[in-house]
């Protein structure tokens, strides 16, 4: 069972790989290298200091009518420049929301 799901994370993995190969976008972030051996894959990515949504929605962060606009209107360029390429996220929540 173990060698069934280190192969379904696997293949999960080569799937994220090549869906962020085919995006080119500021509002997305950027995979510049992939590199690997007998244990790991080294996925190297754009450092993002904002750290996620959902967190400084934690910590009592709060967003006026404009930040939310902003966020939100960022959100939305970033889906349309996916699903003009085909891809559709299926896992839109603010964890997985970047900030810069």
């Amino acid at each position: 069972m173990k060698v069934i799901g280190n192969v379904r994370r696997l293949k999960s993995l080569q799937s994220e790989i090549k869906t962020l190969q085919k995006v080119d976008h500021n509002r997305i972030v950027k995979l510049y290298g992939v590199y690997e051996n007998e244990v790991y894959v080294h996925m190297v990515m754009e450092y993002l200091s904002g750290g996620e949504l959902f967190k400084q929605i934690q910590t009592g962060t709060k967003y006026n009518e404009d930040n939310a606009m902003t966020i939100i209107s960022c959100l939305l360029q970033a889906l349309v420049h996916c699903h003009e390429r085909g891809i559709i996220h299926r896992d839109v929540k603010p964890e997985n929301l970047i900030l810069v």
